[in-house]
């Protein structure tokens, strides 16, 4: 960031200088200065919208991560509720048929135990494949907070002294 390289600068500056006879003062040109701090005028704003940017992208993307997020809850949801629908039509088939009645209840049982079974797994692969999602894009916005952090603690840092 051009701002904290033009505040290194200064400091090196600073730091270079040698102190008045026995006190910290040290005497640093007024161009030197006054051109030091319109540099830093000059960049600052193009660094606040870069991390305006970070923070809509932010907001952004975990809006995106929601949206899809409740889009394969709601599509297991509509499987689940599809497969249990044909299990038990085909339970209610089977136990219309008279001679097969017996075999009828225990295979609809098995298909309703099945589908139950399936839809219970497709729900948790939906909520797993959330949750990997979510964890994954906290990391990169933790990543990018920590550096916008960063930044606004060296330009703090730089503001304070």
């Amino acid at each position: 960031m051009k701002v904290l390289e033009l505040l290194d600068d200064f400091q090196r500056k600073v730091e270079v200088t040698t102190n008045f006879p026995m006190t910290k003062k040290v005497l640093l040109e007024r161009d030197e200065i006054e051109s030091l701090i319109s540099n830093v005028q000059a960049f600052l704003p193009d660094e606040m919208k870069h991390a305006k940017w970070i923070k809509e992208e932010r907001e952004k993307i975990l809006s995106e991560a929601n949206t899809e997020a409740e889009e394969i809850v709601q599509e297991a949801k509509k499987k689940e509720r599809l497969i249990i629908a044909e299990a038990q039509a085909q339970f209610e088939t089977m136990v219309n048929e008279s001679e097969i009645m017996r075999e009828a209840e225990e295979r609809a049982a098995e298909l309703l135990n099945q589908a139950r079974q399936e839809a219970a797994g497709i729900r948790m692969s939906s909520y797993q494949y959330s949750e990997d999602m979510l964890l994954d894009l906290q990391e990169v916005l933790d990543k990018k907070t920590r550096e916008v952090n960063e930044d606004l603690r060296s330009l703090q840092e730089f503001l304070q002294s």
